[in-house]
């Protein structure tokens, strides 16, 4: 009997000692693999939402507004101009602490070289329903309308001024003939959500040149075309005496949530700035972890795996001394089943 078994066993003893359930074992882990892959496409592929901020010292900035409330900027002292071809000698004084309350729809332009006088330019939308860009509310109650453009001249004097705005933003022009305000300097960043919480960490950052033009662009959630952003910002004005550096007179911060940032740049076509799906295995700290702790439970399973298949054959092994098979024997055995087959 002892023989007989002897026979039967020693092929199939043979392969589950060489082969350990190899073709078994290679399923499991491809299966494991595939897995990993799917939960990692699945944490890294989605959209979050990106906040971007603009810091740029800069000649010019365009806007939109859209909302009037944080346009309402105290313009006491500025010199007022309602027609495009009126004289600045002819143009009128505002009161002291008048109010600035510029209507939706409007776009500004602030414009300054150096230290020099910050000129406000105010043009109604062209095929709007407002055809006034504003009012102006003076201390005594008073309040006057303004006609579809309006320029302003503001010499700032003792103190900073701060413009804060809620628009659709671009800052700088095109490089050109004709074109005498331009960005001078400055960065955007890019902030991006962590995959689980509220909080948010730097996923990217682009350093803009003199001569650039930038403009945030955002996703419609109704029609899902891209269209300019509404941002948050102000604008801070240095005062014309004291100031040590005036080619930075006039700073621009904005924030906004943003699909990119567009850049466009003299010699260029321009590029976007965006938080890239790739680099938030670097700059994510929740998912760095969460990959780390995969890759290691990759390797323990690997390795129990190993673990499981010596406890498995070591049994087999000693079936196979009890019986007197060498692994000579069980050699010529197999290679006499494969020929067979």
């Amino acid at each position: 009997m002892k023989r007989a078994l002897r026979r039967v066993l020693t092929p199939s003893l043979l392969r589950l000692l060489k082969e350990g359930g190899s073709e078994h074992n290679l399923y499991f882990k491809m299966a494991l693999a595939l897995l990993a892959l799917v939960l990692v496409l699945c944490l890294v592929l989605p959209d979050r939402p990106n906040i971007f901020t603009a810091d740029a010292s800069t000649e010019l900035v365009t806007f939109t507004v859209t909302d009037p409330t944080l346009s309402q900027w105290e313009l006491g002292g500025a010199r007022l101009l309602t027609n495009p071809l009126q004289p600045a000698a002819e143009a009128g004084v505002l009161q002291p602490d008048t109010v600035l309350d510029i209507a939706p729809g409007t776009r500004v332009r602030l414009q300054r070289h150096g230290v020099g006088v910050l000129r406000i330019e105010l043009e109604a939308r062209r095929g709007g329903g407002s055809k006034s860009v504003g009012t102006l509310n003076d201390p005594a109650g008073g309040v006057r309308r303004l006609g579809d453009w309006a320029l302003l001249l503001v010499e700032i004097e003792g103190r900073p001024r701060l413009l804060p705005f809620r628009g659709r933003l671009t800052v700088g022009d095109d490089v050109a003939t004709g074109v005498d305000s331009v960005l001078l300097s400055g960065t955007v960043s890019v902030v991006e959500e962590q995959l689980f919480g509220r909080s948010r960490y730097v996923a990217g950052s682009g350093t803009l040149d003199a001569g650039d033009r930038i403009q945030f662009w955002a996703r419609n959630g109704k029609t899902g075309t891209l269209e300019p952003a509404v941002v948050n910002g102000f604008v801070r004005a240095e005062p014309m005496t004291g100031f040590s550096e005036p080619l930075n007179a006039m700073r621009l911060v904005a924030h906004g949530q943003a699909e990119y940032v567009q850049v466009e740049r003299l010699g260029s076509a321009g590029y976007r700035i965006r938080a890239q799906h790739w680099a938030r295995f670097v700059n994510d700290p929740v998912l760095a972890a969460l990959t780390a702790i995969v890759a290691l439970l990759i390797l323990l399973i690997e390795f129990l795996s190993r673990c499981l298949v010596q406890l498995l054959g070591a049994p087999l092994v000693l079936v196979a001394r009890w019986l007197g098979i060498s692994e000579a024997q069980a050699v010529k055995a197999a290679e006499r089943e494969g020929d067979s087959k």
